[in-house]
């Protein structure tokens, strides 16, 4: 078949300013659409007097104003970044077709241009023919990426489960198709050929009737065999992934580290995909659109030996690219060093807490334990916060320091020098003789951008200011997004959401009792492990609450939690804990295997 062998070409002759395109195209728009969807989400949840979404409450979130608003704003931005890139890459095909270069600048203004005479037009029903057009080319990406979204995962593996969800699901997918696949032209006659959106619906229905059944099987190949080449992308980038961390990363840390470089490489490979797939579809139907439309064509290969344009452009293209890489740059190092919890709580099935940092590689509440559990992957470090006699803020759990410094003495009684002066490492072991007593500013300033902190404030009595010194600790170093705040006394709790209502708050409780769910001013209860049913965490995730267990550390346990559903595991031993709630048997095979052949 011609058509078939005529798509490579058409994509290969603007394949590298395509591939440029699309790279400077994601990089500003993902960060950007992240942001948003961020602050959307954290928007909906107070409106709707929820701290997280969880199964449970999913129905009920998604009823709420709030959300319908946020959902709404959101689809909207998408919808019109999805636009300017599909006009964007029909800018860059239309320039294929008269055999010119065309810039990625050029397809940027193009793209721009004719969003623009879409919203002119009032073309709304063209937008939501684009959403359903991304959806179904995209349905690969969107599985891959749903099923590590909570709580559309449980959804999911929900509907998968039962007998009528696979088929109402497959259905669904074919209604989609059946509705929109008349329309597959419609872009060109809407976006090139500025028709009205009823006329390019017919014209591309004629089209359809001519040549449908040759689109289909083209489409369907194409993205067929995309699939293929990405899942064997994956799989050589994680079997190389496998081998370096097997070579090269202490033998007790390579199954955590490998579960969390493959969830990684599988976002680069799904982004490299969505880009590819992109493209690819857009060259399809644009060779089959100008092949219908002009017979001479589909009887002669097109030359494409032809004059190529120069290098115009270039300055605009270098400072647009520069004003977006600066901007985007900008989404991206707040994202990655200032964190969002809204995001994690979403990608993250289960959370890992350090328990007083990671307390069984090093001594508790030091520098040294909070630098084990960043090295040991886990997400949080839970920690101890009191006063010293001078009013400073620093980490320890016990009131008296005689178990960890054998001195008869009690944090307060002391000043911040006094304490670092203490060894509280020789009673661990001698490996770690001179360890202090950090200050909680020290441990901050190094966690920022690596781990997120829960800090447990020690109860000092109603007259202590350590909930307002902690909270404008948390502000003047921007951590708003990397702090929890949990302890065992309300006051506290509700004084540190008086000054910041953004910082979450959790209060701990040792046992079950009593209904802490609807307090607004708690995000989450902390409980010890033992109590913490799945009738009781689906109580608290009906009212928009997560529930963090301590202190978890058996197999069992684990494996008990992680099948409870709880939101955050407060362990000592965090590689373990990750091992038991991400395990993956492909990857854990892969590693058994690796560390055979090069033990």
């Amino acid at each position: 078949m011609k058509t078939a062998a005529e798509i490579w070409p058409v994509i290969k002759l603007n394949l590298v300013n395509l591939l440029g395109f699309e790279l400077c195209y994601r990089f500003f728009t993902l960060p950007l659409y992240l942001q948003i969807i961020d602050r959307g989400l954290k928007f909906s949840l107070k409106a709707s007097g929820y701290s997280y979404v969880t199964a449970a409450n999913l129905a009920g979130f998604l009823l709420k104003p709030g959300t319908w608003l946020v959902l709404a704003a959101v689809s909207i931005v998408g919808l019109f970044f999805l636009a300017v890139e599909n006009g964007s890459l029909l800018t860059a095909f239309q320039g294929t077709v008269y055999l010119q270069k065309v810039s990625p600048y050029e397809m940027l203004i193009g793209g721009i241009q004719k969003t623009a005479d879409e919203c002119r037009k009032k073309s709304w029903k063209l937008f939501l023919v684009l959403a359903g057009k991304y959806v179904l080319e995209n349905l690969f990406m969107l599985y891959r990426i749903l099923s590590h979204v909570k709580p559309v995962n449980f959804v999911m593996e929900e509907l998968f489960h039962t007998a009528y969800g696979l088929p109402m699901l497959l259905a669904g997918v074919s209604g989609l198709l059946a509705g929109l696949f008349p329309g597959i032209f419609l872009l060109y006659f809407a976006m090139v050929e500025q028709k009205s959106f009823s006329d390019s619906w017919w014209y591309s229905k004629q089209l359809v009737k001519r040549g449908g059944r040759r689109a289909f099987g083209i489409l369907l190949a194409g993205n067929a065999a995309l699939i293929v080449v990405i899942i064997s992308l994956y799989l050589v980038a994680v079997t190389g992934s496998a081998v370096a961390i097997t070579l090269f990363v202490k033998r007790d840390l390579q199954l955590a580290v490998l579960t969390g470089t493959a969830g990684r490489i599988e976002l680069v490979v799904l982004l490299i995909y969505s880009m590819l797939n992109s493209i690819l579809n857009v060259g399809i139907i644009t060779v089959v659109y100008y092949q219908l439309q002009d017979r001479e064509l589909e009887q002669n290969v097109w030359n494409f030996k032809g004059k190529l344009l120069g290098k115009g452009y270039q300055k605009k293209l270098l400072a647009a690219g520069a004003a977006f890489g600066l901007l985007s740059g900008f989404f991206i190092f707040d994202l990655a060093y200032n964190g969002s919890q809204a995001v994690s709580d979403a990608f993250l099935t289960i959370q890992i807490t350090a328990h007083r940092g990671s307390s069984k590689a090093a001594p508790e509440n030091t520098m040294a334990a909070v630098k084990a559990a960043v090295e040991e992957l886990a997400d949080f470090v839970e920690l101890d916060v009191q006063e010293s006699l001078d009013g400073v803020l620093v980490l320890c759990h016990d009131m008296s320091l005689e178990r960890l410094a054998g001195v008869s003495r009690n944090v307060t009684e002391l000043t911040f020098e006094e304490l670092s002066r203490l060894d509280v490492g020789s009673s661990f072991s001698e490996a770690f003789a001179g360890e202090n007593i950090p200050g909680l500013r020290e441990v901050m300033e190094f966690a920022k951008g690596q781990i997120n902190l829960n800090l447990e404030l020690k109860d000092l009595g109603t007259s202590a200011s350590l909930p307002e010194k902690t909270v404008a600790l948390i502000q003047e170093l921007g951590m708003e997004e990397q702090c929890v705040i949990s302890s065992v006394k309300m006051e506290y709790l509700e004084r540190v959401k008086a000054l910041n209502p953004d910082i979450r708050t959790g209060y701990i409780v040792a046992a079950a009792y009593g209904n802490y769910y609807t307090n607004k001013n708690l995000d989450f209860i902390s409980i010890r492990s033992s109590f913490a049913t799945k009738e009781l965490v689906k109580r608290a995730h009906e009212a928009g609450k997560a529930i963090h267990v301590w202190t978890v550390n058996s197999v069992a346990e684990l494996e008990q939690m992680k099948q409870a559903g709880v939101d955050n595991i407060i362990t000592d031993y965090p590689v373990r804990a990750r091992e038991i709630c991400f395990r993956e048997e492909a990857t854990e095979n892969l590693l058994e295997y690796l560390q055979m052949v090069f033990r």
